[in-house]
């Protein structure tokens, strides 16, 4: 029996503001963007004497912070769906006084348990649109 409805995937994690997400997946998922941050900057730092890694290092951070920065939001406003609340309260996340304190809140606060507006249950797309 094949289930009904789009399906998660990587793409819909990282990129789609469609449905929910759970606190542990939203954990997770934020935990990739900084190791992936943490590798380059340690590698900036090995290579400091040559200019030429260097670069490559630090525009491989640019490029990353400019791929993370849409994904952190989509996976925001995800995790916001699965608490009941509207997705553009992600831009608490870019606020740098209130961004931890909303970070540790959107990892603790408990999901709507069941159905809500945005989606059956966390962890999937939500409803196909058309």
């Amino acid at each position: 029996m094949t289930p009904e409805g789009p399906q998660p995937s990587m793409a819909w994690l990282f990129f789609s503001p469609s449905g929910r997400v759970g606190r542990f997946p939203f954990f997770l998922s934020w935990l990739f963007w900084v190791l992936i941050a943490g590798f380059m900057v340690a590698r900036m730092v090995a290579n400091e004497g040559n200019e030429t890694v260097l670069a490559f290092w630090t525009l491989s951070l640019v490029v990353s912070s400019v791929i993370s920065l849409p994904s952190i939001a989509m996976l925001a406003i995800k995790r916001l769906h699965d608490i009941g609340y509207p997705g553009p309260l992600s831009l608490c996340l870019f606020i740098p006084v209130l961004s931890p304190v909303v970070f540790i809140a959107l990892c603790l606060w408990p999901g709507t348990p069941g159905p809500n507006e945005f989606g059956a249950h966390s962890d999937q797309p939500g409803p196909s649109i058309g």
